[in-house]
């Protein structure tokens, strides 16, 4: 727990563990949370507050886990994230579960990553103000990660919280609903911004240093990997599982547990070769994927 300014508090305990993330605790007129999955070492400092607006990033469990344990807060999320938080089976056809099957983790998926079905209460959309009496904030469309991610800019405090665009962690774009451009548009809206500090979900929360230079380090990072899967296509590996265990937006080397992350994979290619196609460079014909 760690005061930023004036009604705001970081909840981090400074690591990538999942199912958790960074969150802002904002004590003024109204007790706000953004994002509710902090580390329990970090929940403790929550248990005497009365919350009364949550503010999600996005639907994904590590940033949403806790909503059920304040029935009395206001929930707010994208309206293109509200399906997954209401139903697990939702949530599982996004990550891609009955597209790349995973038959032995899917029944586990969803207790691992400690979802809680709660319905969000209302929606954000770019450019919107909340305000929770001295402090005000705009929600920031930042898609990509995930179709209705945002982040969060503090405009008199100089910080965008940014979620799950994290530059210190490769970036992640496994849901059907993800989108390369999208991600790239947002990396790039954030260096428009030109924010003071960004704020991260994950990991080491505080960003300020070089915050140009690591935007477009975390850009790159994007469209090295979109090299790699076209020259395997180029080499003559045309279908998503065979480029998949490359591993290639994991550096070659998948977390545990494997399966998961493989099917990460999968659906990060597919974002990717999705791209190539509309780039012209690729051409899918019976779900195989050949250079033009």
């Amino acid at each position: 727990m760690k005061p930023l300014f004036e009604h705001i508090t970081l909840l981090s305990h400074g690591k990538y563990t999942l199912p958790y993330c960074n969150c802002l605790l904002i004590e003024d007129d109204i007790t706000c949370l953004v994002d509710s999955s902090p580390h329990p070492k970090e929940f403790l400092h929550l248990q005497d507050k009365k919350i009364g607006l949550i503010v999600n990033s996005h639907g994904h469990s590590d940033h949403n886990s806790c909503n059920h344990l304040f029935p009395q807060a206001k929930v707010l999320l994208h309206p293109a994230e509200h399906e997954r938080v209401k139903s697990g089976e939702a949530y599982l056809t996004a990550y891609g579960y009955y597209l790349y099957p995973d038959e032995a983790t899917r029944p586990l998926y969803l207790d691992a990553v400690q979802y809680h079905a709660r319905p969000a209460d209302g929606e954000l959309h770019d450019g919107q103000i909340i305000c929770t009496g001295q402090v005000e904030f705009e929600v920031v469309a930042l898609p990509g990660h995930s179709i209705g991610h945002c982040g969060f800019l503090f405009p008199r405090e100089g910080f965008v919280f940014t979620a799950d665009i994290n530059l210190d962690i490769k970036p992640i774009y496994a849901m059907l609903d993800s989108d390369v451009d999208d991600f790239l548009n947002s990396i790039e809206r954030l260096r428009q911004l030109k924010p003071d500090m960004l704020v991260g979900g994950h990991g080491e929360a505080i960003m300020k240093e070089n915050l140009e230079q690591r935007l477009k380090a975390y850009r790159d990072e994007i469209l090295s990997r979109e090299e790699k899967i076209l020259k395997q296509v180029q080499s003559g590996v045309h279908n998503i599982p065979e480029i998949a265990e490359q591993g290639i937006c994991f550096n070659g080397r998948f977390p545990e547990p494997r399966s998961v992350y493989y099917m990460h994979e999968c659906v990060m290619d597919l974002k990717h070769l999705q791209r190539l196609e509309r780039l012209g460079q690729v051409v899918c014909f019976e779900g195989k994927y050949y250079s033009r």
